[in-house]
């Protein structure tokens, strides 16, 4: 009787653990739209034990110590992926697609149709869940490669590589994603994208993923990196991705120089619980897009990064768009001030947000998330959080209509939305007679000052503002 009792309590816990660190469909909120969920996602997914490579970074290397089967398993629902042509010296087998990592990935790899036939497989037998690929593409690969592959007629490639029936293709860019529960029954449940833009040769399920999403800076070597303060802000590599968008991918991974392979020490310190956690919130309210992030090892750590990003899809959230009072979409950059920081980059006191907003809304978060531009007035003008907050995985849909301001304010716009959120800028203002009427230096904000434009009597005026050493003009009639 004992050792029944014993062999029960095991088994429970067993049990517990694989629910809790899962992210299967069963621990999401279904009516959640795809951009509303937190993915974990696994970097270099196939860099993993089944391609027969050693750890140590020399000879391929690993960043996960699980198969794609067991990533599948455990409750992986996201992957990077990298795409490339395999030995093209057979003349009888001719180019096929593998995924491998570098130089050293020539000798170790994984054939992109075997990746997708446990894809396939997975999708089959489960019937309610969701993957995405993010695809790191070769130059030289071609698009028609990538479609056989995903039809499975590719070189080395078989009907059980087919996912043709499961992908899923977004009409547009700036356009709301499907709830879990649409991608669901409609059984569109494998989202593609790709960092290499195929332009109009792309099928309509092949992303380009930087016109899809926003992602942060990736190159890091020691843990201590993914804290530094471009890792928070949209200047710091503005060509990885579209801030129109809803969809942010924060990496947080440290690779080893110069092959940049994974490291399990590295990645324990990085998926750590708290570090991983506070990064999430902090990038949450820097960018102001609920955040998705990519790792190594994802088991680092007793699992901790999936705890993390399964608390995350717990928290309540608030998010809207902002839009004209005709209900078009407003597109410029917003000023998102959270009034509770003054170190923006560290806390997330500040973001820059365009047509799309995201803030978690966590038990007792204090922050007061208020918009500002020069040109515009908001309704509603903030949002407490402790309005929405909770951990019921709750997502509340707040709208945000956009109206012009006074004609004047029109003076500093052009200057002051080209500036990063800690420069300083100059302003002049001239009329058309070349006589300077109005001189700012060294100011960091224009509203500050906007009692001295409003002085400016009715005319046209030449406005020249200087951001970072650039001069920019722009001619102003107030009427």
């Amino acid at each position: 009787m004992i050792f029944f009792k014993k062999l029960l309590f095991a088994l429970t816990v067993v049990v517990s653990v694989s629910t809790v660190s899962s992210q299967s469909s069963s621990t999401l909120n279904l009516d959640r739209r795809y951009d509303e969920v937190s993915w974990l996602i696994n970097h270099n997914a196939y860099q993993n034990p089944e391609i027969n490579a050693s750890d140590n970074g020399l000879t391929g290397g690993l960043n996960q110590a699980h198969s794609v089967n067991t990533q599948l398993n455990n409750g992986g629902r996201s992957f990077m992926i990298d795409l490339q042509y395999g030995r093209t010296t057979n003349f009888f087998k001719g180019r096929f697609l593998r995924l491998g990592h570098g130089p050293a990935g020539f000798a170790y790899w994984m054939e992109m149709c075997d990746f997708l036939s446990k894809i396939n497989n997975f999708l089959n037998n489960n019937k309610n869940e969701i993957i995405t690929l993010h695809m790191q593409i070769d130059n030289g690969v071609t698009v028609n490669h990538i479609k056989d592959a995903f039809a499975g007629k590719g070189n080395r490639c078989s009907s059980s590589a087919n996912v043709m029936k499961y992908v899923y293709a977004h009409p547009n860019n700036l356009q709301v994603w499907p709830t879990l529960k649409k991608l669901i029954n409609d059984n569109k449940r494998l989202i593609v994208l790709s960092e290499k833009d195929f332009g109009s040769s792309a099928p309509s399920w092949l992303h380009y993923e930087f016109k899809f999403t926003r992602q942060n800076d990736f190159a890091a070597n020691q843990v201590s990196e993914l804290s530094q303060k471009h890792r928070f802000e949209i200047a710091g590599n503005p060509g990885r991705g579209n801030n129109k968008t809803s969809l942010l991918t924060i990496n947080n991974f440290a690779v080893d120089a110069p092959l940049g392979v994974g490291d399990k020490s590295k990645a324990k310190d990085a998926n750590e619980y708290n570090r991983m956690y506070n990064k999430l919130i902090r990038s949450w309210f820097s960018f102001g897009k609920r955040p998705s992030m990519a790792v190594d090892f994802y088991e680092q750590g007793n699992y901790s990064a999936r705890n993390v990003m399964n608390e995350a899809n717990r928290i309540n959230e608030v998010r809207g768009r902002f839009k004209k009072a005709d209900g078009s979409n407003f597109e410029d950059y917003v000023v998102v001030n959270s009034s509770l920081e003054s170190n923006w980059y560290i806390h997330g006191a500040k973001a820059r947000a365009r047509l799309y907003y995201s803030f978690p809304a966590r038990p007792g978060e204090p922050r007061r998330i208020k918009f500002s531009h020069p040109n515009y007035n908001f309704t509603p003008q903030e949002i407490n959080l402790t309005n929405y907050d909770g951990k019921n995985k709750r997502t509340f849909r707040v709208d945000v209509t956009v109206t012009p301001k006074n004609a004047r304010r029109n003076i500093v716009s052009t200057v002051e939305l080209k500036q990063n959120l800690d420069q300083k800028i100059d302003i002049q203002v001239y009329d058309f007679n070349g006589r300077l009427l109005l001189e700012l230096k060294n100011t960091k904000s224009l509203e500050e000052n906007f009692s001295r434009i409003n002085d400016l009597k009715t005319g046209v005026y030449i406005v020249r503002g200087f951001v970072d050493g650039k001069a920019y003009t722009k001619k102003i009639a107030i009427k």
